[in-house]
């Protein structure tokens, strides 16, 4: 009867055992549990990694891109707008009936300069000229306004020549934000770019790798690093009025927890980094310990990134808006495809890529204890029966 009920007893006590061992995290199973619990919150996302996700998330962070804000509107072209200032002078040839001084002995006079005071377009989008009255220059650029104002004065002065120059652009700007300095700075004809708002504030003192650049151009806002906007022209656009430039400087970290080999949390720049070269970073697998259809990376979704269709669907398990939802990825590396999915996966700042341990490692865990217990045993009674 004893030699009945030893075995399954044995093994009972083994799996105990195993359960009480300390492990580095949840399993696999326990993680994937999580999507059938009770509906009370915090309720977790556990999502499946495919080419549909990982399609999903690479599209996104390539929406990201500067080149992706649609072109509609206009670039700024050097015309004058309400709140603008100008600079306007007027030449009159000998002699000088209309702007010139009063006429010499023999009847004749010199050529005249006029220079007007330096005057701020209207709310109108008007100025004043003496013997032409008002004279609307908005939407016009200062070429415009000169042949404006000498085709007016041709019936009233001497061959007249007009000067137009804008003094100060004030109603075409872009904002240009750094920690420390921040300017507004006017826009040309010319058509400034991302990087000469990045030149205007005195460019970065940081490391470049840590600085990220936000674009906001009316109610979209577009962020990369400054390695990619250097490296890639395409990035440059042309600036519009109204746009804000931010340079932020946030060292991005993920943490690494579980069977990797190292615990710990890992840096990388604004760039971005994608899920396979974490696992790089992290000192990759441990072969003995490690499941490889238990890769997971944490992280909060806030409610407003989601799709109409997710947000509906979150919002029936007790989501709102300004809340974040718990989400979990899983990666199978025991899936062929899954070497690709690597490659486009990425990762975000402060996420956690956790590796769970394999079924059979607490068991071994625990079998190397028994018989680090059991070898000094056996040692030192071989050591007696040698005496």
């Amino acid at each position: 009867m004893i030699k009945k009920y030893l075995f399954p007893l044995s093994f009972c006590t083994l799996l105990m055992a195993c359960n009480a061992m300390p492990t580095s995290g949840p399993s696999q199973s326990s993680i994937m549990g999580l999507q059938n619990e009770s509906s009370t919150l915090p309720v977790v996302n556990v999502v499946e990694i495919d080419d549909n996700i990982t399609t999903t998330l690479f599209n996104q962070q390539q929406a990201q891109s500067f080149s992706q804000f649609p072109q509609t509107g206009r670039n700024y072209f050097g015309t004058v707008n309400s709140g603008d200032m100008l600079d306007v002078m007027i030449w009159e040839a000998p002699p000088a009936v209309l702007f010139g001084s009063v006429l010499n002995q023999s009847g004749t006079g010199s050529s005249q300069l006029t220079s007007l005071p330096e005057q701020m377009v209207s709310e109108a989008g008007k100025i004043t000229i003496p013997f032409l009255g008002a004279v609307h220059v908005r939407g016009k650029t200062p070429e415009q306004i000169q042949r404006e104002i000498v085709n007016r004065l041709k019936p009233m002065a001497n061959q007249p020549q007009a000067m137009v120059r804008l003094v100060k652009n004030n109603s075409a700007n872009v904002t240009v934000l750094r920690q420390g300095n921040s300017i507004r700075m006017p826009l040309t004809a010319h058509g400034e770019r991302v990087l000469d708002a990045v030149a205007a504030v005195g460019g970065v003192s940081e490391n470049a790798e840590d600085i990220s650049v936000q674009l906001t151009r009316g109610s979209q806002v577009k962020t990369i690093s400054l390695e990619t906007l250097a490296a890639n022209p395409q990035e440059n656009i042309v600036l519009r009025s109204g746009d804000v430039v931010s340079l932020l400087n946030n060292p991005l970290s993920f943490t690494a927890l579980g069977a990797v080999g190292a615990n710990k949390q890992v840096k990388f720049s604004a760039k971005g980094l994608t899920l396979a070269e974490a696992i790089g970073r992290m000192g990759g697998l441990i072969d003995t310990r490690s499941d490889p259809r238990g890769i997971f990376v944490f992280r909060y979704l806030p409610f407003d990134s989601l799709s109409l269709t997710q947000q509906n669907f979150w919002a029936s398990r007790g989501y709102s808006k300004g809340m974040d939802v718990p989400t979990v990825y899983r990666m199978n590396l025991l899936e062929p495809k899954s070497m690709f999915w690597l490659q486009r996966f990425p990762i975000q700042n402060r996420d956690i890529v956790y590796v769970s341990n394999a079924p059979l490692a607490e068991f071994q865990k625990f079998l190397r204890i028994i018989f680090s217990i059991s070898s000094p045993v056996t040692s030192t009674v071989n050591s007696v029966n040698n005496l």
